[in-house]
């Protein structure tokens, strides 16, 4: 009964996730078919009135920086307690920023009828910018739009910073490549070539088997397909999707520094999630698994990003429209997220090699790193490389150092849960993805709650968030997961 229940919740689970994938493609393809524009779709349903108005243009500038903020005055009827004011920047038919002009000024607003927004431009991967600012007012639960106002800004000045400094960052891809990187994937080749894996057919892993799926029953020949080239390649069908997009958002065709900044990225945000994993699959060293898992899981990690991807901007929309955008980041996003990363192990977790709790550790962490690749690298080519190479800089440094490990450590939590329920002989571990899932989640809110807690709070959210979450949510949990990993290795017989 219960191993039919298990066949029951893997098929609902692949369902889910192919579902989620098919949401993603239209969400994130929709604004570039043609005949698409998000500038006029967003501001041609909205009214307007002759007491709202920005003024007609702005002088040319030119930026060191990004973004180069202006000063835009805004004329409008006279504001209520209730009323929402913000200007949206668009460039090429795309927003590019969303600015609440009403957050940030001090005291009482209600009956101004003119003020003064900060507006900070983006740069944009392009060296000249055209761009266009409207106002959005909501005032009795009616839309109104004012403008657009032509900004041309001229950032020339910056680019050459960006290729100044881009030099750098050749020499760090290259000696982290040559030096490290290929030299630790030889290393752990050499010691996978010379592993063997226990009492098992000695063809489960030779090359011819590869291709040809081996297995009596149909779950087996599943998990065969599931470690195979075959699907690998709708593995990386939809990661080529996920890049394709991110390619489409940089628009990476109208500029060499977009084309630049999208490979510097990329490049860059595959080191340290390349590292975790050779270190995790070393560190096992009583049983470690075949790299042909491990490439599975990698790639699987790396498809969820797609999974989520549209859930993600489809929950981030409805919760903005109520002013309460923030809450998808900590209440929405983790545990989605979650679900998706660890479906690839409940797909797998009746395979043979899947038969611990210090498996789940290494396989969950595997996917969590895939998916930490994706997610980086489009935190660093949403952060552009220029003159401001400190915050480009200070980006990679949080993401792929400081946090480097979080996405694995989430992960590995419903991997730990799987691998007990396999090391009881539970006949449905897949369940398991009921109760990790959750407690995963809980995990990852807990870190993505810093932002909203220190913008609610200030400083003394600042405090809660750098002495009381990380030590225990993060690093915490992040090293009582290795203690509990070092005890189950040194525990476990060599097989």
């Amino acid at each position: 009964m219960l191993n039919k229940l298990n066949e029951i919740f893997l098929a609902a689970v692949l369902l889910i996730a192919l579902i989620a994938m098919a949401i993603s493609v239209i969400i994130i393809f929709l604004p570039f078919l043609p005949g698409s524009n998000a500038e006029f779709e967003a501001t041609s349903s909205m009214h307007t009135r002759t007491d709202f108005f920005l003024p007609k243009s702005t002088l040319p500038l030119s930026s060191y920086d990004s973004p180069k903020t202006i000063t835009l005055r805004i004329h409008t009827p006279a504001l209520k307690a209730d009323d929402t004011l913000f200007v949206d920047i668009y460039s090429g038919g795309r927003q590019v920023a969303h600015i609440d002009c009403l957050e940030k000024l001090e005291g009482n607003q209600i009956g101004t009828t003119s003020l003064a927004c900060e507006i900070p431009i983006p740069y944009n991967y392009d060296q000249s910018g055209n761009y266009h600012l409207f106002g959005i007012l909501t005032s009795n639960n009616t839309d109104y739009s004012a403008g657009p106002v032509t900004a041309d800004v001229d950032w020339g000045a910056y680019e050459e910073n960006f290729w100044v400094f881009s030099w750098f960052i050749v020499a760090v891809l290259l000696a982290s490549y040559v030096i490290v990187l290929i030299p630790v994937g030889l290393f752990v080749w050499s010691v996978a070539w010379r592993t063997k894996h226990g009492n098992i057919d000695p063809e489960e892993y030779s090359l011819r088997s590869l291709f040809f799926l081996n297995g009596k029953s149909l779950i087996q020949r599943f998990h065969s397909f599931l470690i195979s080239p075959y699907f690998w390649a709708l593995e990386l069908t939809g990661i080529f999707i996920i890049v394709l997009y991110m390619a489409f958002t940089a628009q990476i065709w109208k500029s060499s520094s977009a084309l630049a900044a999208f490979l510097f990225s990329g490049l860059l945000a595959f080191i340290v999630p390349y590292l975790w994993c050779a270190a995790w699959w070393y560190a096992d060293y009583r049983e470690r698994e075949p790299l042909r898992l491990m490439f599975s899981f990698f790639l699987w990690g790396m498809l969820a990003a797609l999974m989520a991807i549209g859930l993600n901007s489809i929950a981030g929309a409805l919760f903005g429209l109520v002013g309460l955008g923030f809450v998808s980041t900590f209440l929405l996003a983790p545990p989605l997220e979650e679900l998706f990363k660890g479906s690839g192990l409940a797909l797998l977790s009746e395979h043979h090699e899947y038969d611990s709790i210090e498996d789940g550790i290494v396989f969950g962490f595997t996917v969590g790193m895939g998916f930490a690749f994706i997610e980086n690298w489009v935190y660093l080519l949403d952060n552009p490389m220029g003159s401001d190479i400190g915050g480009w800089l200070f980006i990679f440094f949080l993401r792929a150092i400081i946090f480097s490990a979080n996405h694995g450590f989430f992960t590995a939590i419903t991997g730990i849960v799987i691998g007990y329920l396999i090391e009881r002989q539970f006949k449905a571990p897949a369940l398991g993805l009921l109760v990790g899932v959750p407690l995963a989640a809980f995990f990852h809110a807990m870190h993505n709650s810093g932002e909203t807690i220190i913008a609610l709070l200030g400083g003394g959210g600042t405090i809660i968030y750098c002495c009381f979450l990380i030590p225990l949510f993060d690093y915490g949990g992040f090293i009582i997961l290795v203690l509990f990993f070092i005890r189950s290795v040194m525990r476990k017989k060599v097989r």
